[in-house]
């Protein structure tokens, strides 16, 4: 399922169009769709305020609005600009409501909020069908914050159509003000703007109605991860050896982060991998012998160890970087593994001691994948997080292309940045999962599929998808905010399947 940005979905639109679909038809289909599924989360008592902008957007509106009012529930809708204003779709869609008798009010005077705030006192459900996906970074007037701020304070359910009015449909930043919906009913395909920044907060719980339209009609490699698109695991064949499912490297923790090696070594386990050996500094080996399962490997080294000593032990992949710290200087070992072949998985503090060797990545050959946050990443490539907000799918577009290698932007839909230009959202994760070690367990993954025989980009998508599918199944049954990096070691079991 691709992923598009608002200028895309206009393309898609007019694609459709062009193919013989009239728009009109289009904005009948989806007010349609999203009226069917509103019916079923409403009774015949419910009193529904329907607000409806200028554009296409208030048209989808002023459709879903005369479904639901023919079939007798009590609908109420408020236009927020005249008539004169509104798009073509949506003045014919206005006609059929006048003719329906649907009465139509409009939000253009005070006396006007007085009459919207008197509704929404009686009301259960208020759809927000207001600015849509194409708002522009530009400010806000003072009617639509003071709308706004109604609606937000409205203690029905509030349900936003395609995007919820006052977020970017390209970045997901908020401008001054923006409708904080419960549910949000995505017409057609994901919005960048869904998926991106302040996106999942303001989007709530996110429906996907189907309207027919093509999605393979534009030329787009942004996508959503489904466990369909996954190429992991795979069936084990019976004659089989340990080495055959992947022998890992992991280089981890320092003193007083000694929990971050166990973690990404139980992270690989519990993925498949057939071996891992985890290699840490003297000064901790005995904490890590003591508390690491007893499946795994336990080695010490120092700042010269190279590919080769690794090789040794007949390996197939490299993570490092989980709680190393900062206070040695790594640069060594990370430019004995970029001039080596096996692939390497750079997480955590390995990507501080990356920046230094950065021309190096640039030159390798070595398959590599990063898994920076926000934080991580801006001090990556020197650029600040705020302009990478601005911008993340380009950034982190580039940088892959550039420097060919895989990244793991993590977030709340984490993006993986392929090394052609393509891009994965992840589907899944909540925010339980925002807690100390989350990330170390899914660099061990990411390594522990990549040694499964896994290419690195899938192994990436992989490992973030079902990391989140396990961080999930321990909410669903037990909330989320006792929700641990061991809880979703221990999850796995029941989503790795």
């Amino acid at each position: 399922m691709k992923v598009v940005t608002p200028s895309e979905m206009s393309v898609m639109d007019r694609n459709a169009v062009v193919a013989g679909t009239p728009s009109i038809e289009l904005m009948e289909r989806a007010g349609q769709a999203c009226a069917e599924f509103i019916k079923k989360d409403i009774d015949q008592n419910s009193l529904i305020i329907i607000l409806c902008g200028a554009g296409n957007n208030g048209g989808d509106g002023q459709v879903i609005g005369r479904h639901l009012a023919k079939e007798g529930y009590m609908v109420h809708l408020f236009m927020t600009e005249k008539e004169e204003k509104l798009s073509n779709d949506s003045k014919i869609n206005l006609k059929k409501l006048k003719e329906n008798n649907i009465p139509v009010r409009y939000l253009l005077e005070a006396s006007d909020f007085e009459d919207l705030k008197q509704m929404l006192s009686k009301g259960t459900h208020i759809i927000d069908a207001i600015f849509g996906t194409g708002l522009e970074d530009k400010s806000l007037s003072e009617k639509y914050i003071r709308l706004f701020d109604m609606v937000n304070d409205f203690e029905g359910e509030k349900i936003a159509i395609d995007i919820p009015s006052g977020l970017r449909g390209d970045i997901g930043l908020s401008l001054e003000n923006g409708i904080l919906a419960d549910k949000t009913i995505v017409i057609q395909n994901y919005k960048t703007g869904c998926l991106l920044n302040d996106g999942p907060d303001y989007t709530g719980d996110t429906i996907l109605v189907d309207i027919g339209i093509d999605e393979n009609s534009i030329s787009n490699e942004k996508y959503y991860i489904q466990e369909k698109n996954l190429k992991f695991p795979q069936k084990r064949k019976k004659n089989t050896h340990k080495y055959d499912y992947g022998s890992v490297v992991v280089i981890a923790g320092s003193k007083g982060m000694s929990g971050a090696g166990i973690l990404s070594l139980n992270g690989a386990l519990k993925s498949g991998s057939g071996l891992v050996t985890c290699y840490v500094p003297q000064e901790i080996y005995i904490p890590v012998v003591s508390r690491a399962p007893v499946e795994a490997l336990i080695k010490t080294y120092d700042c010269n160890i190279t590919e080769d000593d690794i090789k040794s032990d007949k390996k197939k992949v490299v993570l490092i970087g989980p709680g190393i710290g900062r206070g040695k200087n790594y640069s060594f070992i990370l430019e004995h593994l970029l001039e080596g072949s096996l692939p390497v998985v750079i997480d955590a503090d390995g990507l501080f001691h990356l920046a230094k060797v950065i021309d190096y990545l640039k030159e390798s050959k070595t398959p590599v994948v990063i898994t920076p946050h926000f934080g991580e990443f801006s001090r990556l490539i020197d650029v600040p997080r705020e302009e990478i907000l601005n911008d993340p799918i380009g950034y982190g577009q580039k940088f892959a292309i550039e420097y060919q290698v895989v990244v793991v932007l993590k977030g709340f839909r984490t993006m993986i940045f392929g090394t052609n230009g393509e891009i994965w959202f992840n589907s899944t994760g909540n925010p339980g999962m925002a807690t100390g070690g989350s990330g170390d367990v899914l660099a061990g993954m990411i390594a522990g599929i990549a040694g499964q025989n896994v290419d690195l980009f899938e192994a990436a998508k992989a490992g973030v998808y079902y990391h989140g599918k396990s961080g999930d199944y321990y909410a669903s049954h037990f909330g989320q905010s006792t929700l641990t990096a061991h809880n979703i070691i221990d999850s796995l079991k029941y989503v790795l399947k």
